[in-house]
């Protein structure tokens, strides 16, 4: 056994209900060449300091028992992460029993590591995954992988959540056929993308920790960067928040989690949006056509969770007796629940695993290039910087043609411009790591007063749009409920579009911060 080796795997959801027609999948039964899958039961106990110091610093010990073949112990640390690829530095000894001893590595590596932030700690067993696992070693094109597929529960203590998985294992050839084979089977079988490793579910069932909104991080890039790893990066933490937002939809958990993940999509069509004149044509057509479907599904939950979580309570307040405006609740309850069964069907579509799929071969390696001209090449192959500033400059002008007369815009002119100011914001946010933090802040600042006006406007355009819909169920008293939201919104909309003019006229008269 090979004490040192990097990890590079791909990680899927499957319903259980699923994993037979995987296993008969003609694709999968070609690039198995008479090869059968071989099923073992595999008990992995997961050690970490109590306050979980180790997984802080990126280090995972795992102990595991692999049937009646003996037991082994592994330490495994980020190599880097391609986002939906992950890349680990992975070593492995065999054990005589299932005791830790962390003294049987050798190599100094490890050993390094381990003494940097292991030693003298006391390290206790924190969770453990129970599995059966079905495994088989593929050729598909010029790439050898193999192809596990793992059902069981990961538990912690009297806690336990169930596991349903596809992992493909990279042992030689390029990423790409990682990608390109589970883009193929997914034509067979519903697969999704996952990000989330065992060890993480574990490590939330130790803490008692549910899932809830996620929100992003800063996009970190450097003067250095290359265009294309910037691109790459934006895709990456768009992907992020989609998939770690995707369970607060799924189980209805948190609002916020729902809005987040819309957000999610939402950057991913702006950053294809920005290097549009960089990206062949292609692949890049599908994924803002995939994106836009999806992120359509999620429409309709948002608007009632913010009419339902902001605009009514204003009116329930002032009219606590009203029944009709009871009545507006629970109509729009009703609808809420709609868009609610309305997304969840979106998540179970197959453009929607596609988009995942493509999305996170985008991020891990170059397969948007695919079909590029010599100077789009040339074009993300520069620094980030000479690409950004003429991005930044094209998303300002669509932001400032309409600096005169604005409060005079149609509804659809308003909403227009909205998208041009969410767009001149996401992409401030992600080049803005490369600036003056000072002068970004600044410009953000006056961005962001615009954005909200026109949030506003837009969430009143929405909710007229939505009531509207509601009146044919609705008695007389809650026809009258209808009348004193949309007086509301009309004062509100009044008032917002006094203030719009000016916010305009701020944000045009400051000096851009890429100058």
């Amino acid at each position: 056994m090979t004490e040192k080796q990097i990890e590079i795997e791909l990680k899927l959801r499957i319903d259980p209900k699923h994993v037979t027609r995987l296993k008969n999948a003609p694709v999968l039964r070609e690039v198995k060449e008479g090869r059968r899958l071989t099923t073992t039961h595999l008990v992995s106990i997961y050690h970490d300091t109590p306050k979980l110091s180790l997984a802080d610093k990126g280090l995972a010990i795992r102990i595991r028992k692999k049937g009646t073949k003996g037991w082994e112990q592994t330490v495994k640390t980020s190599n880097g992460l391609r986002e939906a690829l992950p890349s680990r530095h992975e070593w492995t000894v065999e054990l005589e029993d299932g005791v830790l001893d962390l003294d049987r590595f050798t190599d100094k590596d490890v050993k390094k590591l381990l003494n940097k932030f292991a030693k003298k700690k006391k390290i206790d067993r924190i969770f453990e995954s129970d599995l059966k696992r079905s495994a088989v070693d593929l050729t598909y094109r010029d790439a050898v992988m193999e192809l596990a597929i793992d059902q069981g529960v990961v538990r912690s203590g009297e806690k336990e959540t169930p596991i349903s998985e596809v992992e493909f294992e990279l042992k030689s050839g390029h990423p790409a056929a990682l990608f390109d084979l589970a883009l193929e089977l997914q034509r067979t079988v519903p697969l999704l993308l996952s990000m989330r490793s065992k060890a993480s579910r574990g490590r939330d069932l130790y803490l008692g920790q549910a899932p809830g909104a996620y929100r992003a991080a800063p996009v970190a890039l450097s003067d250095d960067m290359s265009a294309e790893t910037a691109f790459r990066t934006m895709l990456g933490q768009g992907l992020r928040m989609t998939l770690s937002n995707e369970v607060c939809v799924r189980q209805d958990l948190d609002v916020e989690g729902c809005h987040q993940m819309r957000v999610g999509l939402r950057r991913l069509r702006v950053a294809l949006n920005l290097f549009k004149k960089n990206l062949p044509a292609g692949e890049a057509v599908l994924l803002r056509r995939l994106l836009k479907t999806c992120s359509k599904g999620l429409d309709g939950l948002r608007d009632w969770d913010v009419f339902l979580g902001e605009t009514l309570p204003m009116i329930e307040e002032r009219f606590p007796d009203h029944a009709g405006v009871a009545e507006l609740r629970k109509a729009a309850e009703k609808q809420r629940a709609d868009a609610l069964a309305a997304a969840r069907t979106m998540l179970d579509q197959p453009e929607y695993g596609q988009l995942l799929l493509i999305l996170g071969a985008w991020a891990s390696y170059s397969r948007w290039a695919s079909g590029a001209s010599a100077e789009q090449m040339k074009a993300m192959a520069s620094p980030v910087t000479e690409l950004a500033s003429p991005l930044l400059d094209a998303a300002y002008k669509r932001v400032t043609k309409r600096d005169k007369h604005v409060s005079e815009l149609s509804v659809p002119q308003l909403h227009a411009l909205r998208l041009d100011v969410k767009q001149m914001r996401y992409g401030a946010e992600f080049f803005g790591s490369v600036y003056s933090v000072k002068k970004v802040k600044k410009f953000r600042s006056k961005l962001t007063a615009m954005q909200e006006i026109l949030g506003k406007l837009q969430d009143a355009a929405v909710a007229e749009a939505r009531l509207a819909d509601l009146t044919a169920q609705l008695s007389k008293e809650g026809l009258v409920a209808v009348g004193l939201v949309s007086g509301w919104f009309g004062a509100r909309v009044e008032h917002e579009l006094a203030g719009l003019e000016d916010a305009v006229a701020a944000f045009g008269a400051q000096k851009a911060f890429w100058k």
